[in-house]
């Protein structure tokens, strides 16, 4: 383009100085006009005179000595006006020549300054999208500037979901956000599929693209390209014309080009997140880590100390009479402390998505007898209503720690009497544990399952925050699950549902 305004100035320059505009260092349409309006003027007067002088000369009385007669005369002033008047048409053809590469001088000279003044606005959105991070916000910047650089009404950007497009932002018509369009289907999907930009003018219906849904707004003229960054399709950019407009080949090249850039700002927006996204979970599990820490020094330092100071008493003799008292209470500690241990060896298989044992047939109403008699043995009862027979395929220990873990919890922050109910079903099992205790508020029923979370509890009851997180991971590695619901006597009841078959055993 720089040559071809080489070029035509050097033209102009040429022509300016045949019609006679060498003074003018940079002649205009207006002065080019004058010079002709001039030219035709002279032109008129010399025709005007001359044929005034004709007229005369042809009255005037012939002289037949004279070599300069009046026929002579005649003859060379009409000569004379046919001379200037081929004269007077060249320049004017010059003139002309010189009006046309004026009007292209103009002509491209606005296309320039069109130019300049996208490639500013690119310049300028290639900026405000790389100064954010945030995808929302890269989303809303491309589409707005997007709108700008092509004088657009409405537009949206849809983001690749699998096999689907997403309207993420949209601008000029919210009911469309949040709609789905499978890739393949309408206009979007269509270039979503073939990867090629599509300039579509006139309304498109059902005809021209499979699946399309209705428009609330009439669109005449609108363009589609899609988003690529290394090959990987991101997603599609759409932007539709004002009803006084129509979208050219040279628009969509504009918008194409402004896709590109679009493209990576969505890139690097994702790898943000992903990388901030990281970044918290690796504080959340330093965060942890250092609770765990805390928490199972604190819980393991109050067994082990009971622990010590029994053995350290069963040495001294004036103590012997005790020892069965003292060895109960090493037994008792040390008991705890192995449950603890297990369970923290229990919680870190079921983070790592460690099978949990062989699954086999099991009957759950044994297994809940036999949780009972065990609560019975410490002093605290359970009432236990279950079927004759409760068959599913399950693994034992993971089934029998599920039972245990929730009567335990139901003692230790919930009150007596803890009911344990089994309702068996053609599709498996409901296992429910109920105290009456004063229950577990809604808006902190999933909070509960998290790690190390005791609600509202600091330390004064022991344990480390893992039992009901290793009830729900459990009962996901059967293919059951767990909730909380409030119990007819006002107290938590758990509700555990597990599959008579569960599908492959995996820990989560």
């Amino acid at each position: 383009m720089a040559a071809e305004s080489s070029t035509l100035s050097d033209s102009i320059r040429r022509e300016a100085r045949v019609v006679g505009l060498r003074d003018v260092r940079t002649p205009s349409l207006e002065a080019v006009e004058r010079r002709r309006m001039q030219l035709w003027v002279l032109t008129t007067v010399l025709l005007v005179a001359g044929s005034a002088v004709i007229a005369f000369l042809s009255l005037w009385p012939s002289t037949p000595s004279s070599w300069l007669s009046p026929s002579v005369l005649r003859w060379g002033f009409v000569l004379l006006s046919v001379a200037f008047c081929v004269y007077a048409i060249e320049k004017a053809l010059h003139l002309r020549r010189l009006a046309g590469l004026l009007t292209d001088e103009r002509v491209l000279t606005a296309s320039l300054s069109n130019r300049l003044h996208e490639v500013s606005l690119l310049l300028d959105a290639g900026k405000a999208m790389n100064s954010v991070l945030e995808l929302n916000a890269v989303l809303d910047v491309i589409l707005r500037s997007a709108l700008d650089l092509l004088k657009g009404k409405s537009g949206s950007v849809m983001l690749a979901e699998g096999d689907a497009l997403v309207a993420s932002c949209v601008r000029g018509n919210e009911a469309a956000r949040g709609r789905r369009v499978r890739i393949g289907k309408g206009i979007a999907g269509r270039v979503a599929e073939t990867r090629e930009p599509l300039l579509i003018d006139g309304t498109a219906g059902p005809a021209d693209f499979a699946d399309l849904g209705p428009r609330e707004q009439s669109v005449e003229s609108s363009m589609c390209v899609p988003l690529l960054s290394r090959g990987e399709l991101l997603g599609v950019l759409s932007v539709n014309a004002d009803p006084d407009r129509a979208f050219t080949e040279y628009d969509l090249r504009a918008l194409s080009l402004f896709a590109e850039q679009a493209a990576g700002a969505i890139a690097n927006a994702r790898l943000y997140e992903s990388e901030r996204a990281n970044v918290l979970k690796l504080l959340e599990v330093d965060r942890l880590k250092t609770e765990l820490v805390d928490i199972v020094t604190h819980e393991l330092r109050t067994p082990l100390t009971a622990v010590l100071a029994a053995s350290e008493s069963a040495q001294r003799s004036e103590l012997l009479d005790s020892s069965p008292e003292l060895l109960q209470i090493i037994e008792r500690n040390a008991r705890h402390l192995a449950s603890m241990i297990e369970d923290i060896v229990v919680s870190n298989r079921l983070e790592q998505r460690t099978a949990m044992g062989p699954l086999a047939p099991v009957d759950v109403a044994d297994i809940a007898e036999l949780v009972a008699s065990d609560f019975e043995v410490s002093g605290r009862p359970v009432l236990v209503q279950t079927p004759v027979s409760a068959p599913i395929v399950a693994s034992p220990d993971a089934l029998r720690r599920i039972l245990s873990n929730l009567v335990d919890n139901a003692y230790k922050y919930g009150k007596p009497p803890v009911r344990l109910v089994v309702e068996p079903s053609r599709a498996g099992v409901t296992i429910w544990v109920m105290d009456s205790g004063p229950g577990i508020p809604p808006e902190d029923r999933e909070r509960v399952f998290e790690r190390f979370s005791r609600l509202g509890v600091g330390r004064e009851k022991p344990g480390l925050g893992l039992g009901l997180p290793i009830v729900r991971g459990l009962a996901a590695s059967l293919g059951g699950s767990v909730t909380i619901e409030e119990a007819p006597s006002g107290g938590c009841a758990f509700k555990v549902v597990l599959p008579a078959v569960p599908p492959a055993q995996e820990a989560v």
